[in-house]
């Protein structure tokens, strides 16, 4: 009786359960998909390649349907070079349907989501990164990892190079994760991001690349903080929606 009521004990710690999102992929409607809105767009595979998209031997993979799942690089790529929503691509391949960006040549609002001619921008509020440079900077500081035989003077500078740049991506990726709260259309992120945001956290970084991170995962309905810090949360949630960020 003793062991019987040990095991029908409801847990007191368990966590928030994660959006159940994840559905076989068919990577050849995907392609098709891929290959329509490329034709849609009057690009050649070549033309995808130089607006930011992955290479030509990725997307000759992606629209023959022989790819595997391609990663949150390539995702992103499509999405920019392709001029879908944030999110399209991963929602895409989970089988359902992308949403194309507003056609700029049309007028109204659409101006505002016109691809920048130059991945680097400076203004005088600062440096901008078109989504595709950011992209090629995630992937090139994932190599960095690979480096063998490094002094400890490198490898501490190749350790806060790697923070910099984890931090250049945190920023775009909690930037749609406010979009994606504000719009209710979470799950299209998290098919995406749900990898990356089911790790562990990671102990690098400062308090606030920590804290960052935490509400990252607020936001996507990973992790039920404290009530001093979900209160801190919502604030930051709404002043991003009251500046029009979101």
């Amino acid at each position: 009786m003793r062991g019987e009521d040990v095991r029908s004990a409801p847990s007191r710690t368990r966590r928030p359960q994660a959006p159940k999102v994840r559905r076989v992929a068919d990577t050849s409607r995907f392609g098709r998909l891929v290959q329509r809105r490329r034709q849609e767009l009057g690009m050649s595979q070549s033309d995808v390649r130089l607006a930011g998209g992955p290479s030509d031997l990725t997307l000759r993979k992606i629209e023959r349907g022989t790819t595997t799942r391609p990663d949150f690089v390539t995702l992103a790529k499509l999405d920019d070079a392709l001029r879908w929503m944030p999110g399209s691509a991963g929602r895409a391949f989970e089988g359902g349907d992308p949403t194309p960006l507003p056609d700029p040549h049309r007028g109204g609002d659409s101006a505002d989501t016109e691809r920048p001619a130059q991945p680097l921008t400076a203004t005088e509020h600062g440096v901008f990164v078109r989504t595709d440079a950011l992209a090629d900077l995630t992937k090139k500081g994932r190599a960095l990892d690979d480096l063998p035989d490094l002094s400890e003077e490198q490898a501490a500078g190749v350790t806060e190079l790697r923070h910099a740049l984890d931090r250049l991506t945190r920023a775009w990726i909690v930037h749609q994760a406010e979009i994606a709260r504000h719009t209710d259309s979470l799950n299209d992120l998290i098919l995406v991001l749900d990898d990356h945001l089911r790790a562990p956290p990671s102990k690098a970084g400062t308090d606030q690349d920590q804290d960052d991170l935490r509400y990252l995962r607020w936001l996507a309905g990973y992790e039920t903080p404290s009530p001093a810090d979900a209160q801190r949360y919502e604030t930051r949630f709404s002043k991003s929606v009251e500046s029009g960020d979101s």
